[in-house]
C-alpha cells in the first residue's frame, strides 16, 4: 500500500513537474513571436500571454500583457480587443483583490468600461457581454449592494432571452444588399419568431415592456431598410455594391499600408536595440581587455619587483653576513651583540681563564734571511694553521704581536678555564709546526720553532676605545703566561704549576723546578710530553 502511494505520488509529481515544463516554453514562445508581432496579432500575444502568466499564477505579469493590450487596442481602433483587455484585467484584480483609491473597485470599473464598448458594438459578442454582467453581479453580491445585483440580474436574463430569440449567427442587418422580396420574407420571418416566443415565454409586466420597444425598434429598422430598398434601383444597388467593394479594398490597402509601417517601425526599433546591444557589447570587451591588460601590466611589474627586491634583499642578507663574519672575527660573539645591541660594552671579570702564549726562537735570524713579503707569508700561512686549530677546541683567539700569539681559554662564558682542550691545541700546533719543518728542511729554508707558555688564573676582558675595535685580556695571569712562554725551549710546552695541578692526570709532563721568572720570582714550571 504505502509502495502505490509512493508511486502515485512520485507520478502527480511528475506530471505536475511536466505541465510547468510546458507552461514555461509555452510563454518563451511567446515572447519570441510578440518580438515580431505588430498590430491585431501583437494585441492577440499579449492576451495570450496574459492568460498564460495568469495559469503560472504570476498576476503581475499577467496583469501587465493585459494592460498592454488593452492599450494598443485602443490605439489601432479595435474596441472588440479592447472590451476582451479589459475582461481580463477586471479578472485578474478581482484574482489579487487590488482596489484603487478610497477603496474604489477598479475590477468592477473594468468590466463596466468592457460593457459599454459591447453595447455601442452593431454586433456583440454575447459571450463576452454575459461574462462581463456576471462579473459584475458577484462583485456588487459580495460587497452587499443588493439591488445592483437585481438589475444586473434582470440585465443577463434580457440578453439570455436576446439571444435566444436572435441567434448570433442570425443578425439584424445583412451582410449583403438583399432584394425587396427577400426582406419582406425576412421581415415576416423574424416578426412571427417574436410574436410566437413572446407568447411562450412568461414574463413580467416591466420585461414585456422592454420586449415591446426592443421588437418596435427592430420593426422601425426593417422599415427603414424596406423604404430604402423601394428607393434604390437595380443599377443603383449594383453601383453601391460596387463602391462598397472598392472602399473594402480601399480601406484593407490602408490598413495593409498601416500594419507594413507598423512593421517597419518595429523593424527600425528592433535594428536599434541590436546596434545599442552590439555597441554596448563591444564597449564592455574593450573595457575588459583594457582591465585585463592593466591587471597582467600589473601582476607582470609587480612580479618583477619582488623578484628585485627578492636579489636586493639576497644581496643585503650576504652582506650582513658578511659583516657579521668580519665582526665576529674580529670579537667574540658575546660582545659583538653587546656591541651591536647597544654600541658599547663592559669590561668583565673571569675568574679561572687559560691563557696560552706562542713565540717562535730565533725569529730575528729568520727575517733577517727572508725578504718581508716572504717573512709575512711565511708567518701568515703558520697563523691561519693555529687558528684552525685553536677554533677545532672552541679557545678564543686574543691577538697576534709580532710573531707571538696569544690564546685564551674559558672566554666568553666563564665556563672554566679548558686547560685540557689548550694543553691538546699546543701539542697539536707543535706536531704542525714539527712536520712543517720537515718540509721546510728539504727546500733549505729556515725552520720555525716555537716555544708555547701555559698558566690560568684571573683575567679582566673587553673592548676599549671607539675605533677599531679590538677585544683583549688583562691581569697579572697573562703576565705571568707571557714569563713562562720566555722561560720555555723551542719546540716544548712549558706550563705553570697551577695548570700542571689541572692536567697531571690527563698528560704526562717533567718538572723543571723553580724557574725564575723576571718580576715574578721563582715559579715552578713542567714541559708536558708531546
Amino acid at each position: 500500500m504505502k509502495t502505490r502511494i509512493i508511486v502515485w505520488n512520485t507520478l502527480l509529481c511528475f506530471l505536475f513537474s511536466l505541465q510547468l515544463f510546458s507552461q514555461s516554453a509555452s510563454i518563451q514562445q511567446l515572447e519570441t513571436e510578440l518580438r515580431a508581432a505588430s498590430g491585431i496579432r501583437r494585441v492577440e500575444t499579449l492576451l495570450a500571454l496574459s492568460d498564460a502568466y495568469l495559469q503560472t499564477g504570476d498576476y503581475e505579469k499577467a496583469a501587465e500583457f493585459a494592460a498592454n493590450a488593452t492599450d494598443l487596442a485602443g490605439r489601432i481602433g479595435r474596441s472588440d480587443f479592447k472590451a476582451t483587455a479589459l475582461n481580463r484585467e477586471g479578472k485578474i484584480l478581482v484574482i489579487t483583490g487590488k482596489r484603487g483609491l478610497f477603496g474604489k473597485d477598479r475590477a468592477a470599473g473594468k468590466f463596466r468600461e468592457s460593457v459599454q464598448i459591447l453595447r455601442n458594438k452593431p454586433k456583440t459578442d454575447k459571450n463576452l457581454l454575459l461574462d462581463n454582467l456576471e462579473q459584475l453581479r458577484a462583485l456588487a453580491a459580495r460587497n452587499g449592494r443588493t439591488q445592483e445585483a437585481a438589475e444586473l440580474e434582470a440585465q443577463i436574463a434580457r440578453v439570455h432571452e436576446i439571444v435566444e430569440v436572435l441567434p448570433p449567427n442570425s443578425g439584424l442587418l445583412p451582410d449583403k444588399p438583399l432584394t425587396r422580396q427577400e426582406l419582406q420574407q425576412e421581415l415576416s420571418a423574424i416578426t412571427d419568431q417574436l410574436i410566437e416566443q413572446n407568447k411562450s415565454i412568461k414574463t413580467t409586466d416591466q420585461q414585456r415592456l422592454n420586449y415591446e420597444k426592443e421588437r418596435a425598434v427592430l420593426q422601425a429598422e426593417l422599415a427603414a431598410r424596406e423604404a430604402e430598398i423601394d428607393q434604390m434601383t437595380e443599377n443603383q444597388m449594383k453601383a453601391a455594391l460596387l463602391l462598397m467593394q472598392h472602399r473594402n479594398k480601399l480601406d484593407s490597402l490602408e490598413y495593409r499600408t498601416n500594419i507594413d509601417a507598423l512593421n517597419v517601425t518595429n523593424a527600425e526599433l528592433a535594428l536599434r536595440e541590436s546596434e545599442s546591444k552590439r555597441n554596448f557589447y563591444l564597449a564592455a570587451f574593450i573595457a575588459m581587455l583594457l582591465l585585463a591588460g592593466g591587471a597582467t601590466f600589473s601582476f607582470l611589474k609587480a612580479r618583477q619587483s619582488a623578484r628585485l627586491l627578492g636579489e636586493k634583499n639576497k644581496i643585503i642578507r650576504a652582506e650582513q653576513q658578511r659583516s657579521e663574519n668580519l665582526l665576529l672575527n674580529i670579537l667574540p660573539a658575546l660582545v659583538a651583540d653587546e656591541l651591536k645591541k647597544q654600541g658599547s660594552t663592559s669590561a668583565r671579570y673571569f675568574e679561572d681563564v687559560s691563557v696560552l702564549f706562542a713565540d717562535f726562537v730565533g725569529f730575528s735570524q729568520i727575517a733577517e734571511k727572508l725578504t718581508p713579503q716572504q717573512l709575512v707569508s711565511e708567518l701568515d700561512t703558520c697563523f691561519k694553521a693555529f687558528d684552525d686549530i685553536i677554533a677545532k677546541y672552541n679557545l678564543e683567539k686574543i691577538k697576534t704581536i709580532g710573531d707571538a700569539y696569544m690564546v685564551a681559554g674559558g672566554l666568553p662564558h666563564g665556563g672554566g678555564s679548558q686547560l685540557r682542550d689548550m694543553i691538546a691545541a699546543a701539542r697539536e700546533m707543535q706536531k704542525w709546526l714539527s712536520n712543517w719543518n720537515i718540509e721546510r728542511s728539504r727546500q733549505k729554508l729556515p725552520l720555525f720553532e716555537a716555544r708555547i707558555g701555559i698558566h690560568t688564573g684571573p683575567v679582566v676582558a673587553g673592548v676599549v676605545g671607539s675605533r677599531k675595535f679590538a677585544f683583549d685580556i688583562w691581569g697579572d695571569t697573562v703576565n705571568i703566561a707571557a714569563r713562562i712562554e720566555e722561560a720555555g725551549e723551542g719546540g716544548k710546552i712549558n706550563i705553570s704549576g697551577e695548570v700542571y695541578a689541572v692536567v697531571k692526570q690527563y698528560f704526562p709532563c717533567t718538572y723543571r723546578g723553580k724557574i725564575p721568572a723576571k718580576n715574578k720570582g721563582e715559579i715552578d714550571m713542567y714541559f708536558v710530553e708531546n
